[in-house]
């Protein structure tokens, strides 16, 4: 995810469309697994992974974080990847998963933040995407808190 990252901020244009990125954290997920064993939370991540790809555009990338995923989507107008976020905040919520235990309702929370720019820092990216999750986390969870 790194190096997508990195790649795609160096191809974007300071003045162009910008460089997404979403973290993405599954609100309770620790009693999720707590409440039902690692195998039903394990279920849930791969579940999620399903249904990310399949939200997103070929060159978007998905990658794993210890609290949830993250999402690259390049060349993204800002209100682009805001309606990307609550379509996928929608595609995860409304439909419980499937598990070796009976469907599982989710609640995700989501950080947004944009970048763009040769140059431009993907580690701050992340910081920021992940600083953004964390807040809609402790806003009591299953909203999206955009860093722009």
């Amino acid at each position: 995810m790194q190096r997508f990252l990195e790649a795609a901020l160096d191809l974007s244009e300071p003045q162009g469309p910008r460089v997404a990125l979403l973290a993405i954290g599954v609100d309770g997920l620790g009693a999720l697994a707590n409440r039902h064993g690692p195998e039903v939370a394990d279920a849930a991540l791969l579940g999620i992974a399903d249904r990310l790809r399949n939200g997103l555009r070929a060159h978007d990338l998905v990658g794993r974080l210890p609290e949830g995923f993250c999402i690259c989507i390049p060349e993204a107008l800002t209100a682009q990847a805001r309606g990307t976020a609550e379509r996928l905040q929608r595609l995860l919520e409304t439909t419980p998963l499937e598990t070796p235990q009976g469907p599982v309702a989710l609640r995700c929370s989501l950080g947004l933040a944009l970048g763009h720019g040769p140059g431009s820092s993907a580690d701050k990216l992340m910081l920021r995407a992940r600083a953004a999750l964390a807040a809609a986390q402790e806003a009591g969870g299953s909203r999206i808190i955009t860093d722009l």
